[in-house]
């Protein structure tokens, strides 16, 4: 009886370890061809999109934009200036009055002579699912570039395309990453939410957060 409750533990344990790895893998590879290694590849494309979308991540106590996040808002305002889209859609964690990313990287871009009325800010962008829906659902995008780190970024191509966007991805990456096998990692569980995400349609918790110039 012990030995078969084990390999009934054994069985369930292998088949999570097998739904794991074949949706990450099914993630990824549905996106791959979607993929851009720079953004300089994108703009050669000669292709225009609605809007660029730049996904929040930390900002410093003092302002300024961690390395990560410096990183995609430079690529955002490359591919604008290159003409890709009108306008740049700034997505972060906007809840407190004293930590607003999207703000933050808004002033970031006019700082570096991106026209304030091009840069829309989504305050509500608390999850990469949610950030996807409401810029098309709510802002009413329909084509989109998605800038962010690689390992970020099939998932967040896999939602753009799940809402009904057609969407592609342009990497951010200049380097190295500290803490990288922990982002690695944290993707991992992330791919496989927002995997039953987009299979069930899920509209998220706070669907109407304003999209504001």
């Amino acid at each position: 009886m012990i030995r078969g409750i084990f390999k009934g533990i054994a069985s369930v344990l292998l088949l999570a370890v097998l739904a794991l790895v074949g949706i990450n893998a099914w993630t990824v590879l549905s996106v791959k061809p979607h993929i851009e290694p720079t953004p300089a590849a994108v703009a050669e494309s000669g292709q225009t999109y609605d809007c660029i979308i730049v996904l929040g991540a930390s900002v410093y106590a003092d302002g300024t934009l961690s390395p990560i996040l410096e990183n995609r808002v430079d690529a955002a305002i490359e591919l604008y200036n290159q003409g890709v889209a009108p306008v740049i859609v700034m997505s972060g964690d906007g809840r407190a009055s004293n930590y607003d990313e999207p703000t933050t990287m808004k002033e970031y871009a006019i700082n570096q002579g991106v026209p304030a009325d091009a840069v829309y800010c989504d305050p509500g962008g608390y999850h990469t699912y949610d950030t996807m829906w409401r810029v098309h659902s709510v802002f009413g995008a329909q084509s989109s570039v998605v800038v962010t780190q690689e390992y970020h970024l099939y998932r967040a191509v896999y939602d753009a395309r799940g809402v009904g966007m057609d969407a592609i991805g342009a990497v951010s990456d200049t380097g190295t990453y500290e803490n990288q096998l922990w982002y690695d990692v944290r993707e991992c569980a992330g791919r496989v939410q927002d995997f039953f995400q987009v299979l069930t349609n899920a509209v998220p918790d706070n669907p109407y957060v304003d999209v504001e110039v």
